[in-house]
């Protein structure tokens, strides 16, 4: 049933409101939720009443702490089905009945996912071990000598994190895709998931690893079925339980 109050939102008669093109559409999703208004030329209360038909469904039938492009493609099919019958007085003042529905969830879960993500970083690097000097003792002339501690300090926003390229990584990226690699089956296509995860350094792996086997298999379990099988779930905790 078509929610009653759209027809105050359709008022602009006939006039229909473009997509925008995909570049604008990009600084959109990113950008604050005042331009999404501007775009989609609604009133704010309007506004707020359809975030909140959206946000309501959404919660219901979509993952709110996965990006969009994350989200089960058929279910996001149905979503999206369900809001151009629900909201389609609202809708017909668009050239493309649901650019403004892919536009304002979009930004939705981009910005639940990035918080949800970045505060997980956060804890990590609040977890991670105190960085020691590390002892070279190859020969005698040498011995006694050290090397500087790695770097430290916190990775970087996830906003510039996710568009570094899987394998144009520093050393910390190669250390987990090499660990990845010792799985068996080896697991280090997924280097990318895990770095969303921000599970990005060997660091990173030893705060995992700290970890109850019950809570790493819960935690991958919940973070990474639908990526990867049952199998390599549990093949990757057994390993990290034998990391030293």
């Amino acid at each position: 049933m078509q929610h009653q109050g759209n027809e105050s939102a359709a008022g602009d008669g006939h006039r229909t409101i473009p997509r925008p093109t995909p570049a604008e559409f990009r600084k959109l999703v990113s950008g604050p939720q005042e331009n999404i208004i501007r775009a989609m030329d609604v009133s704010q209360p309007v506004f707020e009443e359809i975030k909140k038909i959206l946000c309501d469904q959404a919660v219901m039938m979509l993952d709110c702490e996965r990006f969009i492009h994350e989200q089960v493609p058929d279910i996001w099919a149905i979503y999206l089905d369900w809001a151009r019958e629900e909201l389609a007085s609202f809708l017909s003042k668009y050239t493309d009945a649901q650019w403004p529905v892919e536009l304002y969830i979009e930004h939705y879960l981009s910005k639940k996912t990035y918080a949800k993500r970045h505060a997980f970083r956060a804890k990590i690097t609040k977890l991670r071990p105190a960085l020691k000097t590390v002892c070279v003792k190859s020969s005698a002339s040498e011995r006694g000598a050290s090397l500087p501690a790695a770097p430290g300090g916190p990775p970087p926003p996830y906003e510039d994190h996710d568009f570094v390229q899987p394998h144009a990584a520093n050393d910390d990226n190669v250390t987990v895709e090499n660990f990845l690699k010792t799985v068996h089956p080896d697991i280090s296509h997924f280097l990318p998931a895990f770095e969303e995860l921000g599970i990005s350094s060997e660091a990173d792996l030893v705060v995992v690893r700290s970890w109850a086997p019950g809570v790493r298999k819960d935690f991958f379990e919940r973070e990474l079925m639908g990526k990867m099988s049952a199998l390599q779930i549990q093949a990757l905790n057994i390993k990290l339980g034998e990391m030293n």
